[in-house]
């Protein structure tokens, strides 16, 4: 929906700003990114450490999805609809060191 504010609570202000300038983006092109049929095949912890009075942890997700862009009104401008494909991605989270809730920090390929 280009919208971050159902998922503001679990993103890193850094994230945050690296979403809301692609959401931008879309919104000048008049375009809507589709991520549809998430399927997430496993998780594997990578590494976890303490600095500076956080939690990290970096994990390496393994999915696939559809992953396609519309313009406004529906047409397929790149991806595809039908024809899922796969990632593998690193995704670290932090938190103040605590019982406190995870946020997502960082997102790199593998």
């Amino acid at each position: 929906n280009r919208d971050l504010a159902p998922v503001q609570g679990i993103l890193s202000d850094e994230m945050r700003r690296v979403f809301q300038a692609d959401i931008d983006k879309l919104i000048r092109d008049k375009q809507i990114n589709r991520l549809e049929n998430i399927a997430v095949r496993k998780v594997d912890i990578v590494e976890a450490w303490q600095e500076s009075g956080h939690d990290y942890i970096n994990t390496l997700i393994y999915a696939n999805l559809l992953d396609y862009t519309t313009d406004e009104t529906g047409s397929v401008l790149s991806g595809s609809k039908s024809d899922p494909v796969k990632f593998e991605e690193y995704w670290t989270f932090t938190r103040p060191v605590g019982n406190n809730p995870w946020k997502l920090s960082a997102i790199d390929q593998k």
